[in-house]
């Protein structure tokens, strides 16, 4: 009898430290008993992260011959994983499936990603790094909206409205145009303005989009015309996006982004690439 209480005491010994093995295995690997996973225990233990992109200069340039990748928002996070002996594994991604990648673990941190409602409803974002509105295109010859003022004013049934999916643009028309027909566009990689050359060729009556890709596409393409250059609207934050629970996570980047912001690494990398971003909070309301 003695021996079989000796026999359960030690089973249950046994139990408890293979328990306790598991519950710290677990917790160091990234997740904690509640499921809350933590990039920063995946990179000291593996010295790597993921980070999910999706072309757009000049925060995010891809070179189409050789894939490497450069512009200011990409020197702002490897500036960050070089500081903390860290490297980076890239995972190219489009506008419409960031929040999926960064919430279902396919990537640890979403570059130059615009916070809208719905997408904090998926994923966290850091401090907002700049601020973008959108624009509209239109062919310059064309004499229909040569004094358009408002945005409202393409909201007709006999307008084809072009948008690239996922993309700011697009979000803007779901939510706000009841009549025009909208054409959404899947871009890929290399190709993320070519949505809006259906302008041109008058598949579509007008392009919305970021106004920085509308700059971009119309600075090549005189022959369209950038509506709304001067005052862009519908102004969105843009930062980099994490997962909801990965907190710790999102108080490093906000800590390494306030750092470099004091010590002017941010304006440097910005200025690098000629960029010239809105970094403050104004109103931009088409009137």
């Amino acid at each position: 009898m003695k021996r079989d209480y000796v026999t359960m005491v030690v089973a249950v010994i046994a139990l408890i430290l293979a328990l306790a093995s598991f519950i710290y295995q677990s917790e160091q690997s990234g997740f904690t008993r509640e499921g809350n996973s933590d990039t920063l225990v995946k990179i000291r233990e593996t010295g790597k992260f993921d980070v999910c992109y999706a072309e757009y200069p000049p925060a995010v340039i891809k070179n189409p011959n050789t894939g490497e990748l450069s512009g200011h928002s990409i020197e702002t996070i490897e500036y960050i994983t070089k500081q903390i002996g860290a490297k980076i594994e890239y995972q190219e991604t489009t506008w419409g499936t960031a929040a999926a990648d960064v919430s279902t673990g396919r990537c640890d941190v979403m570059l130059t990603y615009f916070n809208q409602i719905p997408r904090s409803f998926t994923i966290a974002f850091t401090k907002p790094l700049i601020y973008v509105g959108d624009s509209a295109l239109v062919r310059a010859d064309d004499s229909r909206f040569s004094n358009v003022k408002d945005i409202m004013e393409f909201d007709k049934a006999e307008y084809t409205i072009v948008v690239a999916n996922g993309e700011s643009g697009h979000n803007f028309v779901k939510d706000n145009f009841k009549n025009a027909k909208i054409e959404v566009i899947d871009v890929q990689a290399g190709d993320l303005l070519k949505f809006l050359s259906l302008v041109q060729t008058g598949r579509a009556d007008v392009g919305i989009a970021d106004s920085v890709s509308i700059s971009l596409y119309q600075r090549v393409h005189p022959d369209t015309r950038d509506v709304f250059a001067s005052n862009p609207f519908n102004l969105n934050p843009t930062a980099y996006g994490v997962r909801q629970d990965d907190i710790k996570f999102l108080n490093f980047l906000n800590d390494a982004l306030t750092t470099m912001e004091v010590q002017g690494k941010l304006t440097e990398f910005e200025q690098k690439y000629d960029a010239h971003w809105i970094h403050e909070k104004r109103d931009y309301v088409v009137n």
